[in-house]
């Protein structure tokens, strides 16, 4: 089932009001031409026409609320909020258009981490029963299991083998729904192996030494990166307010000027809401191993 992100309808009245602007979703889908790929390999099974006419429909739901609600205080407070009113439906309206456009972006690049933090153990277990004289198709279908996204993708090669696709066809299917380009050049390499008659198992340990290498290299990435976002830290979370409450208590003593209640609370909310995001930012870049 189709999730709506960041509606403030329901999702049958959305779905319900998407089927009106079908006509304009297909127009509007021909400048967003990763669109489909998106939808794909996020596992949405909309149409970018379908998909379009539903970001529009959030786009006008939520415009149209954040105006009814905007007028609704402007008549309790009896003052004049007409243009506030358009320009923050305009933004909210906008926003809500994007989010919905770059959602499947957003899963599908979640689906890609989930399909690489197990990766490489998944081949290389398939690389050693290659080695030990057992046939890609078992191969496969053993590490169709204990491997998280990485299994799921496996086990519905082998689904799709086993109904009566063919092997060579049934991997490029797959390569092709996959946001993961690590996953895609495995099976890029298993494909080109049976392709051409060769070894796969050497085809497959050349690439799990590439993507052992390439972890390796996010690694050192990632250590190198510490540092200056450290500093940044230190700056922000400690040297700014701790200098910057000082300073101005000095200042309102020297000038006689009383320091506003407000200022306090908001430096302390400042502070959690810096930690939290930068915790967050920080836990986002760190490669999975």
């Amino acid at each position: 089932m189709l999730k709506i992100p960041f509606s403030f309808f329901p999702r049958r009245i959305v779905l319900g009001l998407a089927g009106t602007f079908k006509n304009a979703g297909g127009f509007l889908s021909a400048f967003f031409p990763a669109l489909h790929e998106d939808l794909v390999q996020a596992q949405i099974t909309e149409s970018p026409r379908s998909y379009m006419a539903i970001a529009l429909s959030v786009f006008i739901t939520n415009a149209l609320t954040v105006f009814v609600f905007m007028q609704a205080i402007a008549m309790l407070a009896k003052i004049n909020l007409l243009f506030i009113s358009v320009l923050f439906t305009f933004v909210v309206g906008l926003a809500s258009f994007f989010t919905i456009i770059f959602y499947p972006r957003i899963l599908s690049g979640k689906r890609k981490k989930l399909v690489e933090n197990q990766l490489i153990p998944a081949v290389r277990q398939i690389l050693i029963e290659l080695k030990s004289g057992v046939p890609l198709f078992n191969a496969m279908t053993s590490a169709a299991n204990g491997y998280g996204e990485v299994s799921v993708e496996f086990r519905k090669i082998v689904n799709k083998i086993n109904s009566g696709v063919p092997e060579i066809d049934a991997l490029s299917e797959a390569t092709r729904t996959n946001p993961s380009m690590q996953f895609r050049k495995v099976l890029w390499q298993i494909q080109n192996a049976l392709k051409v008659g060769s070894d796969v198992g050497d085809s497959l340990e050349s690439i799990l030494d590439e993507l052992m290498k390439e972890k390796i290299d996010d690694i050192h990435r990632y250590g190198q990166e510490l540092s200056p976002w450290a500093m940044l830290y230190m700056m922000f979370a400690v040297v700014v307010p701790s200098l910057g409450v000082t300073m101005i208590i000095v200042i309102s003593s020297f000038l006689g000027i009383e320091i506003p209640t407000i200022i306090f609370p908001a430096v302390l909310a400042f502070l959690i809401g810096f930690q939290l995001f930068f915790m967050s930012f920080i836990s986002s870049r760190r490669p999975l191993v």
